[in-house]
């Protein structure tokens, strides 16, 4: 018989605990609320049962503490994964909007130089700005080996940027048309009336005024103003901005019109120098 249940323990302990709560049950159906059992042998079976559930509700909640910390640390790793992920996507997003953005400049580019095949265009790439607050200038590296020299004229797929001012073998500074130096001879596209565009030097914007304007000239809001070739510095016909208001002279003898260039000078990366014509 000992020997029988020493073979089977695992198989009658389990017995036991699953048959000891109906036995409790049976036992304690007739009881009052509040009495305990009178049984030495019932309260141990009771106190064994109660010790049998304590075990089995430490185990589950073990089980679910480990499985929580398993799951946190997946969570954590997978968060990471994702976090990486996304800088990676937003990197790659910045890098391909920089290279469409450099496409579209190249092909504006390339079409300037289609758009005026008489002219002799060498490349360059702007690499400084002058920061004083009255002053416009910016600073080129040309693309060649040509020879700039000082007032040639330079272009973007925009319109008209300025001239040279100084040269530094490959470098040079241009000042732009809002520089308060700068005088550009111009024309109005819609009827052909003649004025001067000088720059304003403004702190915060690029605009320049036209000046020498007669009372007589008809010139409003939203007319575009071409270089006229007058000068002999710039060729005829090269955009220059487009009137944005008109006003009277200090002096009372002739209009004035602000303009706002064509070219978006905070924007300006790459440029072209008129060295000649064909």
């Amino acid at each position: 018989m000992f020997e029988l249940l020493r073979n089977h323990r695992r198989k009658a302990a389990g017995l036991i605990l699953v048959v000891m709560p109906f036995v409790l049950m049976a036992t304690s159906a007739g009881a009052s609320i509040g009495e305990s059992p009178s049984h030495l042998p019932m309260q141990w079976m009771q106190r064994g049962v109660g010790w049998a559930q304590y075990g089995g509700t430490l185990g589950v909640g073990g089980l679910g503490g480990l499985w929580a910390r398993i799951t946190s640390a997946e969570l954590v790793e997978e968060n990471r994964r994702l976090k990486h992920e996304v800088a990676r996507l937003r990197e790659e997003k910045s890098r391909l909007i920089g290279i469409l953005q450099e496409n579209s400049r190249l092909r504006e580019m390339v079409d300037l130089q289609k758009r005026h095949p008489e002219y002799e265009l060498v490349p360059a790439m702007v690499i400084g700005r002058d920061v004083s607050p009255y002053f416009r200038v910016v600073t080129i590296k040309i693309q060649s080996n040509a020879k700039l020299k000082a007032r040639m004229p330079v272009i973007a797929a925009g319109g008209v940027v300025g001239q040279i001012h100084r040269v530094y073998g490959e470098f040079a500074d241009v000042v732009v048309l809002s520089d308060p130096r700068s005088r550009i001879d111009a024309i109005s596209q819609r009827n052909r009336t003649q004025g001067v565009v000088q720059g304003l030097g403004h702190e915060r914007d690029y605009f320049a005024k036209i000046a020498y304007l007669l009372q007589k000239d008809e010139i409003r809001a939203g007319d575009v103003m071409v270089t006229s070739g007058m000068g002999g510095i710039f060729p005829k016909e090269l955009i220059i901005g487009t009137v944005t208001e008109i006003g009277t002279s200090e002096r009372g003898l002739f209009q004035e019109a602000s303009i706002e260039p064509a070219v978006d000078f905070s924007r300006l990366e790459e440029v072209f120098v008129i060295m000649g014509s064909h």
